[in-house]
């Protein structure tokens, strides 16, 4: 059947990034953290297939952050809990609120940086809270393709969002399994196995930089099918000798 062979190439892009950069190991405790869209639920997904077939004892627990500063982003869950359950993955939900000094509270839709921040530093407490080493993101190639060309546009440097990337300031390391996965195949698997997600819900994504160097990644996919996974798989050679020489550390 089509949607085997599509969840057997997500799967071993999705584990071959998993050994490339090692992970995820032994005793490892991983945070995912859950929007509801559909990069998360399948990530969700795949660890636990992962963690429930692989020689490797590793703990996952999810956790959705209800943003309380964007009442908007708020989506009913109940069809995404029932599938956690059949995969047996525990759940924590927790609300959060942007730092007091932050500008969005009053309004002031300037950038996704605060929003960002907030979720991230939450994740780190709750880390350390339930001795959890790493935080396993859902960001997927066309994720890390669009952040290249936004530091090439916008701070003219070429880096890529990196699959692995250990922390300077916290003892964690944030984690990207599916970085050689393509967005469309996602979304394909997602509706041919029917897992429930919710859609982007953020009242500001259609106005953000991102979206527009989004739209314009498009249009040169357009011209050139393979173009951004041969960008992509460029820069990761370089990374790739970077990891391998040291861990890729930020603050």
């Amino acid at each position: 059947m089509e949607q085997t062979k599509l969840h057997k190439t997500i799967r071993s892009k999705t584990m071959k990034a998993i050994k490339t950069f090692d992970m995820i190991q032994d005793g490892d405790k991983i945070l995912i953290w859950i929007s509801w869209g559909k990069d998360s639920m399948l990530l969700a997904k795949l660890l636990c297939e992962l963690r429930d077939r692989s020689h490797l004892n590793f703990e996952v627990k999810w956790v959705y952050m209800n943003k309380k500063f964007l009442m908007r982003c708020e989506v009913d869950f109940t069809e995404q809990q029932k599938f956690f359950d059949k995969i047996w993955l525990d759940m924590e939900y927790i609300e959060i609120n942007l730092p007091e000094w932050s500008k969005l509270e009053d309004g002031i839709w300037i950038s996704c940086q605060w929003c960002s921040y907030a979720r991230r530093i939450s994740m780190f407490k709750l880390c350390e809270k339930w001795w959890f080493n790493k935080i396993a993101l859902w960001h997927h190639l066309d994720d890390g393709i669009t952040t290249l060309f936004m530091n090439m546009i916008i701070n003219r440097n070429a880096t890529l969002m990196p699959p692995i990337n250990k922390m300077k300031r916290w003892d964690l390391t944030i984690i990207r399994p599916m970085s050689f996965v393509r967005e469309k195949d996602i979304m394909n698997l997602v509706l041919n196995e029917k897992i429930p997600y919710s859609g982007c819900t953020c009242p500001i994504w259609e106005k953000s930089k991102r979206k527009e160097i989004w739209n314009l990644m498009k249009v040169i996919e357009a011209t050139e099918p393979w173009s951004l996974e041969n960008m992509y798989h460029a820069n990761i050679k370089k990374f790739i000798k970077e990891y391998e020489s040291k861990w890729w550390i930020t603050d």
